[in-house]
């Protein structure tokens, strides 16, 4: 299973949790993931990157993957819409 930990400076208005990559859940391995990225007028995610994870490389594309397909409430600035960045913790964790 793997949850949002942290959230900065947006919340995601639609999202769904990232898939927990197969080989490191069959050998029991957890860790996190935090992700940089552009949130454009829409709400949408855009260059969603990388910055740090642990263990490195593990989780890091499922990650990416599941942020750039979530969707965030803009930013409202003199009643416009309007682009901002955002970075979120996603961690993976096992039932036990």
């Amino acid at each position: 299973m793997a949850v949002v930990r942290e959230q900065r400076s947006r919340c995601p208005a639609g999202w769904q949790p990232p898939e927990y990559p197969y080989r490191a859940a069959r050998r029991g391995i957890e860790g996190w993931v935090r992700v940089a990225f552009d949130v454009n007028e829409s709400g949408n995610v855009e260059n969603a990157e990388v910055v740090e994870s642990d263990p490195p490389g593990v989780f890091d594309i499922a990650a990416t993957r599941a942020v750039s397909r979530w969707r965030f409430k803009p930013r409202i600035i003199d009643g416009k819409a309007v682009p901002g960045k955002a970075s979120q913790v996603v961690e993976f964790k096992l039932d036990k």
